[in-house]
């Protein structure tokens, strides 16, 4: 979402260090020990009843959401979901929120398990999770059996001020039950950029403006039981302020490299790309992703910046190349204007959370239809329905 995640005199401070990260990024399976029982225990009072006006019992979170059929005829199809969190600690800035719709314990985490519990897609892409929650809970103890998950912690930022452990990440969790997982990989963009500096002009605006952020990503290569077939999926929380649209688009790029490289020569890879891209429909971000690539002089982000050329980011020609051919799965509610947005704040409201897909792989079926518009929320998410400041969006998809 378009607001700062730290107090403004901790993102100037953010903003204003170049941090080489020389410590890295963890990626983490589901195989910590699960945490002995006792009354303290973080997952007994995680598993509490909301105190508030909406029953864990019969919380439905698709109340004022409707599935909606896109095609009838279906080959072996399969589930996907993307839902950003809103971590615990993320929300100073929700100051039009209820207090009591912001508390984590008691309202917002059973809420969102009844969320995952209830929309039960075989592939779940989640950011802003937080790294303890995970550990001692999810980890082990997810909402739906027969999961197995990965996630990708991220580098803690200067002037954290707080547990390493508070810190948030991406995750995959995937049903075994259809997948087998065959392989994983973490990017940490600042630190891929270190590690492969061969491959890039390490210019004053990348070093100033790319190195900072600690943002992750997250790819794993299933192998689907019942289709027999090789799926790829990447999972991302691209970089928040619209003041570095340039840099969301590097990152992307940079994705999108090491999502090609993963793959290999895999010509017949079905592949997958989730997250919260912090990127509005009109945005480069998105431009690239909906087509093989943009101009940096088309780019209206890129105008005061050089990132070189001839390099792994910017051709000779400045172009930004994507190598795949993607087509957005929620491109019909997105035409017909039914998905008016997937972030709701009083601050901003739009449509920050994407999926797609290999266009000539996958074909849509159903998708998770936008908030009916008769909900009124005056003040934002998270509210009495929805415990984030963000929507889950899915999709049922089948090969083509």
């Amino acid at each position: 979402m378009f607001i700062p995640r730290f107090p403004i005199r901790t993102q100037l401070q953010i903003m204003q260090t170049i941090r080489h990260f020389t410590s890295t990024s963890i990626i983490y399976s589901d195989n910590f020990q699960s945490p002995s029982p006792s009354p303290s225990n973080v997952t007994d009072k995680y598993t509490a009843r909301t105190a508030y006006s909406t029953s864990i019992d019969t919380y439905d979170p698709t109340k004022y959401r409707k599935w909606v059929t896109i095609n009838t005829e279906r080959n072996n199809p399969f589930s996907i979901m993307s839902f950003n969190l809103l971590s615990q600690h993320y929300t100073w800035h929700l100051t039009s929120v209820e207090q009591k719709y912001l508390d984590w314990t008691n309202y917002r985490f059973p809420l969102i398990n009844k969320t995952i519990s209830q929309l039960q897609c075989d592939i779940m892409c989640f950011q802003e999770m937080e790294f303890s929650v995970y550990k001692q809970f999810w980890s082990h103890n997810f909402p739906n059996p027969n999961f197995k998950s990965h996630y990708a912690k991220k580098t803690l930022p200067p002037c954290w001020g707080s547990s390493e452990d508070h810190i948030d990440g991406v995750s995959i969790f995937i049903n075994t039950l259809r997948f087998d997982v065959l392989d994983k990989k973490e990017i940490h963009f600042a630190n891929h950029i270190l590690n492969h500096k061969e491959e890039f002009q390490l210019t004053a605006d990348l070093k100033e403006r790319m190195l900072p952020r600690n943002t992750v990503a997250l790819i794993v290569k299933l192998f689907d039981k019942v289709a027999n077939k090789i799926v790829y999926v990447a999972n991302t929380h691209l970089y928040w302020s619209p003041e570095y649209n340039d840099i969301k688009t590097l990152q992307m790029k940079i994705l999108l490299n090491e999502l090609n490289g993963f793959i290999q020569e895999d010509e017949d890879a079905y592949v997958l790309l989730a997250g919260d891209l912090n990127s509005t429909l009109n945005s480069s971000v998105i431009r690239i992703l909906s087509s093989s690539g943009v101009n940096v002089s088309d780019c209206f982000s890129f105008k005061n910046y050089n990132y070189g050329s001839n390099n792994c980011l910017v051709d000779k020609n400045g172009d930004i190349k994507n190598p795949f051919n993607f087509q957005s799965v929620y491109q019909p509610l997105i035409s017909s204007n039914s998905l008016q947005f997937t972030s709701h704040t009083t601050g901003y409201s739009g449509i920050l959370d994407h999926i797609f897909a290999s266009k000539t792989k996958f074909q849509v079926n159903r998708l998770l239809g936008g908030v009916d518009k008769s909900y009124i929320a005056k003040n934002g998410f998270p509210d009495a329905q929805f415990p984030s400041d963000h929507i889950p969006i899915a999709a049922e998809i089948s090969y083509l």
